[in-house]
């Protein structure tokens, strides 16, 4: 079986299924910082692709990594590239939680 980019639906049920395990404040301070799903791309090792911005806190973005099936948070360059990133699986919780700890 190979690979193939997440669908902009795709995402959206997965999204909405995540958001259903999410408290009152998670989800309270998700939908403070959500975005309509973004296309931004995404450096893979020097090959240019394609990833779903989900929300935006600052200069950091929150977006679904779907190589690695996750939800992961990084900074766009200047060229509004994500080019640093990391291999994690996280669920939306994970990383609202993270930046929700970021605020504190």
């Amino acid at each position: 079986m190979s690979w193939k980019p997440i669908t902009k639906e795709e995402l959206e049920r997965e999204l909405e299924t995540q958001c259903n395990d999410l408290s009152p404040e998670e989800m309270g301070f998700f939908s403070s910082i959500k975005v309509p799903l973004e296309s931004v791309e995404i450096d893979r090792n020097g090959r240019l692709e394609n990833v779903y911005v989900v929300a935006r806190q600052e200069q950091s973005v929150v977006f679904y990594e779907d190589v690695e099936e996750g939800f992961e948070i990084s900074k766009l360059n200047s060229q509004g590239v994500i080019d640093e990133y990391g291999e994690n699986q996280f669920t939306i919780r994970h990383v609202i939680n993270q930046l929700r700890a970021r605020n504190s």
